[in-house]
């Protein structure tokens, strides 16, 4: 499990964390069954408050990425094709948006946005 923190960024850090391993678990960098590390372990190794690291596991298990289960620690939990790819859609939709509103905010028109993606896929 690899977490990079970026302080060039206006995204919170529990959101950095989310992102990070709902997209290594979406991946298949992190497999059904394996543990997490416990949260003020992944605090100490990224130097930060343990209260991120809380609020990251609390939206992963939420959102039924991960299960804690006293005794046993965190694991990532088994997930559907489908989940993973309605998951996955909804993840980039949730980019795409922010990012196309950011384009038309700076004069963009629907075109020139749909250019940029094409030379850039």
């Amino acid at each position: 499990m690899d977490i990079v923190l970026s302080k060039q960024t206006d995204k919170p850090i529990y959101t950095q964390i989310y992102e990070q391993i709902a997209a290594q678990i979406m991946n298949g960098e992190l497999l059904p069954g394996e543990k997490l590390p416990p949260i003020r372990t992944v605090a100490l190794n990224l130097r930060i408050s343990v209260i991120p690291v809380k609020q990251a596991w609390e939206q992963l298990e939420r959102e039924g990425f991960i299960s804690t289960a006293a005794g046993r620690g965190t694991s990532v939990n088994e997930l559907e094709h489908h989940e993973i790819s309605g998951k996955r859609s909804a993840a980039a939709e949730e980019l795409l948006c922010r990012d196309v509103k950011a384009c038309r905010d700076m004069g963009l028109k629907l075109e020139e946005i749909i250019e940029i993606v094409k030379k850039n896929y």
